[in-house]
């Protein structure tokens, strides 16, 4: 079996998740398979040219002329693409189908459906407006794409086209991350035969921190990611309250001028390790997002130090976190009466120690093996 793994990834000054699992399962994939049976091809957005874009958003031929001639050169059986846009476009999809290879892609978002790929407007909320028609001007008149009326019309142009042109028809099976995505892209009108459930998976150390001590925030700060209202209940929080905050955003400066207290420290963009390093010694992780996300790498790594997890009762938390077993579910209205009743939390160690079984299911060497299994499958027609 031989595998082709593509990304297109962000601009490096905007690492996120979807870059994460891109890198982790190809290395996990090669260790497992051989690197001369996994094969990679990535683009990145720090090339980005918007004039060409302009041009080549449609259908790009260059890359499409690339990816059917690895396809073909190395007789690849299936291309597991994760994602295309802007710049690979679907017409990679066309050239591995072309090429004679199976076509998977995981929805890391909801882009075939919204611009912004999260299902969330700014001063609104959560918004699904454009899944009610085929051409949506919402998109447009509201900026999804990049808070840009310009780049917003040619993002909602480009996916209009692609589904007029069918392109998403030349994918064989959708990999979606839990539960409550696989039922949301369902009744979006995804063939339930196409959905395929295989979670992210990270290498973990499961290294616990005998001293672990206040709360702690890691994400962008924008308003979609819940940081605002997670900060306004801290306002009313007494001081032995402490919150650590690691992320940085167009809001970032804003926030500190308008929550500058000795309990609240900002610690700005980190690297990974010092990130890692602040989670595993803090007592709780608060995932407060205010919109569905497609996954939650944040509420695993907290989980493998042991650390519970404090979120919205939104989304895929619940796939997660289980209320007063591994951490808390909150409502909106009640997050300071959650996080008052986790401090001294009686049963706080079992928290922890639940937190740690509830990681090592999405440790890579389970979720690798049972992705290749699901490759297997699908090569031979069996799944």
């Amino acid at each position: 079996m031989k595998i082709l793994i593509i990304h297109n990834r962000y601009q490096s000054s905007n690492i996120g998740g979807e870059d994460i699992v891109y890198t982790n399962e190809l290395q996990s994939l090669q260790k497992k398979l051989g690197k001369k049976n996994v094969f990679s091809y990535e683009v990145s957005n720090d090339n980005l040219s918007k004039i060409k874009l302009i041009f080549n958003i449609w259908f790009n031929k260059y890359y499409y002329k690339e990816v059917k001639k690895i396809v073909e050169e190395n007789k690849i059986d299936l291309v597991h693409i994760h994602n295309f846009y802007p710049l690979l476009t679907p017409s990679i999809f066309k050239a591995s189908k072309d090429g004679g290879a199976k076509v998977v892609h995981t929805l890391h978002n909801y882009r075939l459906w919204c611009i912004s790929g999260i299902f969330y407007r700014d001063g609104f909320g959560i918004c699904e407006l454009c899944t009610k028609s085929k051409f949506s001007l919402q998109g447009i008149f509201n900026k999804c794409f990049r808070k840009s009326m310009i780049q917003s019309v040619l993002a909602q142009l480009s996916f209009l086209y692609y589904r007029i042109t069918k392109v998403f028809d030349d994918i064989d099976y959708f990999f979606v991350l839990t539960n409550f995505q696989k039922e949301k892209v369902r009744n979006l009108g995804i063939n339930e035969d196409k959905i395929i459930l295989k979670s992210n998976s990270l290498e973990m150390s499961f290294e616990i921190s005998k001293e672990k001590k206040n709360y702690i925030y890691v994400g962008r700060l924008e308003e979609s990611k819940g940081v605002v209202e997670l900060l306004k209940v801290w306002k009313k929080l007494d001081e032995k309250y402490i919150l650590t905050i690691i992320g940085g955003g167009d809001i970032e400066q804003k926030l500190r001028e308008k929550y500058s207290k000795q309990n609240i420290i900002f610690k700005g963009k980190c690297s990974r390790e010092e990130t890692l390093k602040a989670i595993s010694i803090s007592k709780y992780l608060i995932q407060p997002s205010i919109l569905y996300e497609t996954f939650g790498l944040t509420i695993i790594e907290a989980m493998s130090f042991g650390v519970p997890v404090i979120g919205f009762d939104i989304g895929t938390r619940g796939d997660f976190i289980r209320d007063g077993v591994n951490g808390f579910l909150s409502g909106r209205d009640n997050l300071k009466d959650i996080i008052e009743n986790s401090y001294d939390y009686e049963e706080y160690e079992n928290l922890s120690k639940e937190a740690i079984k509830t990681a090592k299911i999405y440790e890579n060497e389970y979720v690798i093996e049972n992705q290749i299994k699901i490759y297997n499958d699908i090569l031979e027609n069996t799944i």
